[in-house]
């Protein structure tokens, strides 16, 4: 997750590494995506609205009007000497209905686009003021093989990290096995998924594609 103390600057510029971890260059960053305050009530309020909306909400359970069985008096009301029942059926009846049953339902909720944004540009902020984003010049792989990616990913320093790029369809297939990394198109990026993985790898086209869209 985010630690407490980050450093401030203005213009960020990040080296641009190859596949074998050898610096290829340089660039420069929109200040207004990669430089905002970080304001972390903000990242918590889309994480949580993330995670309500991924909630599948299926539990359910069975009430006494739903359960299975008879209406009939178990037995008679007097002459016993224990309590009178009026039905198996009750909540407290082995077998019997739950008492306010859980039920289907939809727990997502809307937020305003501009916080969600808001949100996005300051998990890139942080990952950048951390030093903990790491910009690829291609991440192209000839084939789908999830032992060469993570193989890559160790030579990178980001064995457990978040890769973002375009289109790139190998490079999808080839992580898909893997654990402890992930990839996502750069028109999925989102904060939980940030906040998930403590190194953000992003090539230099998702970058461009990034800054195209939030500008």
């Amino acid at each position: 997750m985010l630690s407490l103390e980050v450093k401030e600057f203005n213009m960020p510029t990040v080296s641009i590494f190859n596949l074998k971890n050898e610096e290829v260059g340089e660039i420069n960053l929109n200040p207004d995506i990669f430089s905002v305050p970080i304001r972390k009530h903000v990242l918590t309020e889309v994480v949580l609205w993330q995670r309500a909306c991924r909630r599948a909400g299926t539990q359910s359970a069975l009430t006494k009007a739903e359960v299975h069985g008879t209406t009939k008096k178990p037995f008679a009301q007097k002459g016993r000497g224990v309590a009178r029942q009026g039905s198996l059926k009750n909540p407290h009846q082995v077998g019997g209905g739950v008492a306010f049953a859980p039920k289907p339902r939809d727990y997502s909720y809307t937020i305003p686009k501009t916080k969600r944004r808001a949100a996005l540009l300051i998990a890139l902020s942080a990952r950048l003021k951390e030093n903990s984003l790491k910009v690829i010049k291609d991440f192209a792989v000839d084939e789908p093989k999830t032992k060469i990616i993570a193989s890559i990913l160790i030579g990178l320093s980001a064995k457990n990290s978040l890769v973002v790029d375009s289109t790139n369809l190998n490079l999808r297939r080839s992580m898909k096995n893997l654990a402890r990394s992930k990839f996502i198109n750069e028109t999925g990026l989102n904060v939980y998924d940030i906040l998930q993985y403590p190194v953000l790898l992003i090539t230099e086209r998702a970058i461009l594609a990034l800054e195209e869209r939030l500008k």
